[in-house]
This record gives structure tokens, C-alpha cells and sequence, in this order.
């Protein structure tokens, strides 16, 4: 009875830690691909911290990490990301647009290496893709530019994100900006306008007093807060209430009579004081030609500009800042979304090596009830030895779980 008991045990257990290490092998995290350098930029999300962690859309695949060291993270299934966001109020929390489809998506990290997904439908048969992400961390709204014009208003109560507005405009949104000190600074860029969000963007208003055609756009959270518009042949301008403008280019080296275009402007997300822009000369009227000047930099909020770098090749496209490190930021150009070192920023390989390595180290549940199932396994063979030469001795048929058989004549 007793060596019947022990089989059974021994039995369940074996059975138990197999499927347990099936089922921990199947919960593993698959290997990321880490490569040293991104290709083809279309977005880019810079940590608040220096030790924080940047993102980055490269060629519609999602990355996280910091130059020199990228990390893929798998986006859902048949998801082409455009654009990403962090929520630097939340650790851990992100917001990435798809290029294919009207919806926005909400990753959160847990433990283990583990993201946790929540896709958010703007349009059930819309078609178009999301183009900018601007978040409103202190009341806790993200809004969201399509290349349909439309601008939608979300609110994220946590568990759940809920619609909370929506707005069409004329033109496709190419950027949105927005202040979390509650400001009133919720600005959409257009290809030719600039708008103003009223009432946390549940009405906006065209902003008609620029003198120019917005080209870059930009809010910093300082106190008090300030928008900052690069414009096609004015400069760069600053407000600190959207309606009254002034001119922010010393240093930049506006010639009169010259058309001075903004094309790119960035800040530093630990330092708000220490901003780049990029600026370029245009010259003709029925053909115009763009001449790039290169990249600026200013550690008074723009009040003045010093130059940090040219770039010849072509007109600066964007300016991706390295956290905190003053004088160091990365350029994508008209030509190229690979980038470009400046001032500073760490020079990486052109020909950047891919690995795979482990998301999230050994996985060691499946490991260890691996090893407990072999054990067990182990004992039940010897005990199965050990019960057959104990019956061989006795002159009997071996030990089994089953009755036998009896015949009646």
C-alpha cells in the first residue's frame, strides 16, 4: 500500500513541475534585438532624467535606450508605430500613435521585463494614421493629431483611456504642443497655420498674428510657461499667452532683408533653459532655394543664441537633445532620419551591429521547475528499480498500479 501511495506521488508531482515548466517557458520573454545606432527616425521621446529612458520610432518599430544601446520593444500585432510620448509623471508609462490605423496605444512596463498594452480607437472605420502626441500631465489629457485634420482630446483616468473631444481642422496636424502647468499653452501646427486650443482643447482658435507661416513649434513648462514658433522668414518668436509675440533671434544672425526660417527647435528636458534651433536662409521668390545656417544653441531660455554646430548637407529636419548634457544633441536632416551627432553627442558607428540578448534575464521559474521535474523524475525510476527487483526476489510478477486480471475455470 505504501509503495502504491509513493507512486502516486511521486507521479502527480513529475506530472505537476512538466507543467509548470512548460507553462514558465512559454511565459519568457522572447530575445529584443539591440543595435547601437537608429536608421530612420520618425519620432523621438527624450527622458526627463539623464539615468531615464529615451524612445524612439525607427522605421515604425518602437525602441527604448539611449545612443549606442537600443532595445526593440515588440509593438501588437500588425501595429506600425509614428509617434511616441512619455509620461514623465508616470514612470514606465508611454504613448505611441500608429501610422496605419486612427488609434492610439497605452504601454505600460511591469515586472520582469513584461508590457502591458491598451489600444485606444479614435475612428471605428476611420482612415488615416496619428502624426503628433502632446501630453497634458498635470490634468492628465493626451491629445492626438491625424493626418485627417482631426485633433482628438483623451483623458487617461488609469484603467481605462476615455474620449473627451474631438476637433477637425482643414489641414493635416503635423505637431501639437501643450504645457502641464496649466497655462493655457495647447498649440496645432498645420502646414500653413498655427491654432490655439481653448478651454483644454475643447474649442481652438487660428493664431493670426504671426506675421509668417509657423514652421517649428514648441512648449516649455518654465515659469512662467512659454511657446516658442519657428516661422519661414521671421525667425523664431516667443509668448508666454499665445496672443502677444516677440522676437527671439539674437544671436541667430536675422539679416534685414533676409528670410530667416526656424527649422527645427528642441529643449532640454532636465535643463528647460537650454534650448537648440535650427535655422536656415531662404533667397528667391518664384524658385526658392534653402540654405541651411546650422544649429544654435541657448542656455537663457532664448533670450541669446551662440552657434554649436553647422550642418551643410542639408536643412535640419529635427533636433533630438541628449538629456542634460548641455551642448549635445542629435540632427535629422531633410535627406537623412539617421542621427547626426552634434557639439557634443557621442559620435556612433554608421554601421551599427545588431545582437540578440535577453529582454529579461534567465528564465528562472522555468529553470527551477526543470530541474525539480527531473529530480522526481529520478526517484520514480529508482523506486520503479527498486520495487521490481524486490518482486523479482519474491518470485512475483513485478508491481502494478492495476489489478490483475482473474481467470475462473
Amino acid at each position: 500500500m505504501l509503495r502504491k501511495l509513493f507512486f502516486i506521488v511521486m507521479t502527480a508531482t513529475l506530472l505537476l513541475f512538466v507543467s509548470a515548466g512548460i507553462l514558465a517557458a512559454l511565459d519568457a520573454q522572447p530575445a529584443a534585438a539591440v543595435k547601437a545606432n537608429l536608421e530612420n527616425v520618425r519620432s523621438y521621446a527624450a527622458a526627463a532624467h539623464p539615468a531615464g529612458v529615451n524612445y524612439a520610432v525607427d522605421a515604425g518599430e518602437l525602441y527604448e535606450g539611449r545612443p549606442g544601446e537600443w532595445r526593440k520593444l515588440e509593438l501588437p500585432t500588425g501595429v506600425i508605430a509614428s509617434v511616441v510620448a512619455i509620461d514623465s509623471s508616470r514612470p514606465g508609462v508611454v504613448y505611441v500613435g500608429a501610422a496605419n490605423e486612427l488609434a492610439l496605444y497605452r504601454v505600460r512596463s511591469q515586472a520582469g521585463g513584461k508590457h502591458e498594452w491598451l489600444r485606444v480607437p479614435l475612428q471605428q472605420e476611420g482612415i488615416g494614421g496619428i502624426t503628433s502626441l502632446a501630453l497634458d500631465k498635470g490634468n492628465r489629457l493626451i491629445y492626438v493629431g491625424a493626418d485627417t485634420g482631426e485633433i482628438f482630446r483623451l483623458r487617461d483616468v488609469g484603467s481605462s483611456i476615455i474620449a473627451a473631444g474631438r476637433t477637425q481642422l482643414n489641414e493635416p496636424i503635423v505637431q501639437l504642443a501643450v504645457d502641464s502647468v496649466n497655462a493655457g499653452l495647447l498649440f496645432a501646427r498645420t502646414p500653413s497655420r498655427l491654432y490655439q486650443g481653448e478651454e483644454t482643447g475643447l474649442r481652438w482658435r487660428e493664431v493670426e498674428n504671426l506675421g509668417s507661416v509657423p514652421t517649428a513649434l514648441l512648449v516649455v513648462n518654465r515659469y512662467p510657461a512659454t511657446v516658442y514658433v519657428g516661422t519661414l522668414d521671421r525667425g523664431l518668436l516667443t509668448s508666454h499667452d499665445g496672443v502677444h509675440w516677440v522676437m527671439a533671434n539674437d544671436g541667430l544672425r536675422l539679416i534685414p532683408g533676409a528670410r530667416l526660417a526656424v527649422d527645427a527647435i528642441a529643449a532640454d528636458p532636465a535643463s528647460l533653459d537650454v534650448l537648440y534651433v535650427a535655422t536656415s536662409y531662404l533667397f528667391g521668390h518664384t524658385a526658392v532655394h534653402q540654405t541651411p545656417i546650422g544649429v544654435s544653441m541657448s542656455t537663457d531660455g532664448g533670450a541669446t543664441w551662440q552657434p554649436l554646430a553647422a550642418v551643410a548637407e542639408a536643412p535640419v529636419a529635427e533636433l533630438l537633445p541628449v538629456t542634460g548634457q548641455s551642448r549635445a544633441v542629435y540632427a535629422l536632416t531633410m535627406i537623412s532620419r539617421q542621427p547626426l551627432a552634434l557639439g557634443s553627442a557621442p559620435v556612433i558607428a554608421e554601421a551599427p551591429a545588431v545582437a540578440e540578448t535577453p529582454a529579461s534575464g534567465p528564465a528562472w521559474p522555468a529553470v527551477f521547475a526543470w530541474i525539480v521535474a527531473g529530480l522526481v523524475g529520478l526517484a520514480l525510476l529508482y523506486g520503479l528499480g527498486a520495487n521490481l527487483f524486490i518482486e523479482t526476489r519474491r518470485g512475483a510478477a513485478p508491481f502494478s498500479l492495476h489489478r490483475p486480471s482473474v481467470i475462473h475455470r
